[in-house]
C-alpha cells in the first residue's frame, strides 16, 4: 500500500491511473465499531464474511470489536492473525466435521447449527466438550430486506424448539440466532423476530445462553436509513417483553454497516454511448453491489481543475468483461458533460466488494490506495 492520500482528487491528480482503485478508508471503519459498540446493549461481533482484509479487521479491532462472527476455518485463521485474543463464533449452520474440529482446537466455543445432524456433528468433533454452545439457527420473516437470506437456512419454530430441547438433553446451555436478511430497513423486523426467538426459547423451558439477532442493519447509502440504534433497540425490546432480567449474552452480528464506508472505488469511463457508461471496473470486479443495490450507492465525478456546470443526468453503468452480465443499470446521476477519460467515485463499497472480485477475462486485482482527508493531506495534495 502506497502512502496515503488525502481523497480522490488527490489520486487522480498524481497519478492518472488507468486502472480502478480501492480508497481504503480504515479510520471510518474503526469510527463505525466505536459507534456500533456504544449503542448496542450487548455484544458486538463483526461478520467476517463481508470484508476479510487485515488492514480492514485491525481497524474494527481498534475500534473495539472483540467478538467475530466467521463462516469458514479461513476466517477463523483471518481474524487470529489480527486479534490473537479474539472470540470466534462459528456461525456458518453447515460445516465440515474436520473444520468444526480445527476451530475448536483454535478456541471457537460457538457453533450454529439449524438440524439434528449438524448438532451431533458439533459433539463429535468437539468430543462432547460442554463449554461448547451450539446455537440454533432460527427461520424468521425477511420481508424488509433487499436481500432475503431465508432461502437456505434456518429452522421452523416448531423444529427449533425440539433442537433446542435436544441440546439440552445432551448436556449443553443452548442459544438462538437469526437474521432479518441484509441491509433490513426496518427497525420492527428486529423486534418481531426477536419475539419469536423469544418465543421459542419459552416453548423449550429454556433461557438461551446466547441470544444472536444476527446481522442485517443497513448501511447509509441513500442517508435516510433507520439507524443502528434504533433496529438495537427494537430487539431489546422484544427480549424484554419475554426476558427482562435476560440473564445470556445479547449479540448482533453488524457486517454491511461497518464494512461499507471502510471503502470507496475509483474508476475511469473508457466509452460513453449515450446515457451509458463503459467503466474500467464492473460486476466481476469490485463493483457486484451494484447489480443487485441498484442506484443506491452515492457516486460523483472526479475531475481535478475542471469543475462541471452541467445538470445531472441518469446513466447505467458497464464494465470492461466481454459478458453482459457485467451492467449496472442503476440510474447513476452525474453530471450530463461527463465523458470519456473522466474518473468516477463510488462510495460506500467496503462491503462484499473485495471478497466478490474475480479474476474473469484476466483484469487483475484493483491497487489499493489509502486515505486519509486531514487538513495536512488535503494541503500537501
Amino acid at each position: 500500500m502506497t502512502t496515503p492520500f488525502s481523497g480522490a482528487e488527490a489520486i487522480v491528480s498524481a497519478l492518472r491511473p488507468n486502472d480502478p482503485i480501492l480508497l481504503l478508508r480504515a479510520d471510518e471503519a474503526r469510527a463505525a465499531a466505536r459507534a456500533c459498540v456504544d449503542a448496542f446493549p450487548g455484544t458486538v461481533a463483526y461478520a467476517v464474511k463481508v470484508c476479510d482484509r487485515p488492514d480492514v479487521l485491525k481497524a474494527l479491532a481498534d475500534g473495539g470489536i472483540r467478538h467475530w462472527d466467521v463462516a469458514s476455518l479461513h476466517e477463523v485463521r483471518a481474524v487470529l492473525s489480527v486479534a490473537p485474543d479474539a472470540v470466534l463464533h462459528y456461525m456458518n449452520p453447515i460445516k465440515a466435521l474436520a473444520h468444526i474440529a480445527a476451530a475448536h482446537d483454535l478456541g471457537v466455543r460457538t457453533f450454529a447449527f439449524d438440524c439434528e445432524r449438524e448438532l451431533h456433528k458439533i459433539a463429535q468433533a468437539t468430543a462432547g466438550d460442554r463449554e461448547v454452545i451450539p446455537v440454533v439457527r432460527l427461520r424468521v420473516p425477511n420481508d424488509k430486506a433487499r436481500f432475503p437470506l431465508d432461502g437456505k437456512f434456518g429452522c421452523s419454530e416448531a423444529e427449533a424448539t425440539a433442537l433446542l430441547r435436544l441440546a439440552v438433553e445432551m448436556g449443553y446451555r443452548p442459544g438462538i440466532t437469526f437474521h432479518v436478511g441484509s441491509q433490513c430497513e426496518s427497525p420492527d423486523a428486529y423486534r418481531v423476530a426477536t419475539e419469536i426467538a423469544c418465543r421459542v426459547a419459552v416453548e423449550a423451558g429454556i433461557e438461551p445462553s446466547i441470544l444472536d439477532i444476527g446481522g442485517g442493519f443497513p448501511a447509509a447509502y441513500r442517508g435516510d436509513e433507520p439507524s443502528f440504534g434504533s433496529c438495537a433497540a427494537a430487539a431489546k425490546a422484544g427480549l424484554d417483553a419475554f426476558f427482562p432480567a435476560f440473564g445470556g449474552v445479547f449479540q448482533c452480528e453488524p457486517g454491511r454497516l461497518l464494512a461499507a464506508p471502510a471503502a470507496s472505488v475509483l474508476v475511469r469511463v473508457e466509452l460513453r454511448k449515450g446515457n451509458n457508461l463503459f467503466l474500467n471496473d464492473g460486476y466481476y470486479g469490485l463493483l457486484s453491489e451494484l447489480k443487485w443495490m441498484t442506484g443506491l450507492h452515492p457516486v460523483r465525478l472526479v475531475r481535478p481543475g475542471r469543475a462541471s456546470q452541467a445538470p445531472l443526468q441518469p446513466f447505467a453503468f458497464f464494465g470492461p468483461t466481454c459478458d453482459s452480465i457485467d451492467a449496472m443499470e442503476g440510474p447513476y446521476h452525474l453530471p450530463g458533460d461527463i465523458d470519456e477519460g473522466d474518473w468516477i467515485e463510488i462510495s460506500l463499497l467496503g462491503a462484499y466488494s473485495t471478497v466478490l472480485a474475480t479474476r474473469f477475462n484476466g483484469f487483475p486485482e484493483a491497487r489499493v490506495i489509502e486515505v486519509r482527508e486531514t487538513k495536512e493531506l488535503r494541503e500537501a495534495a
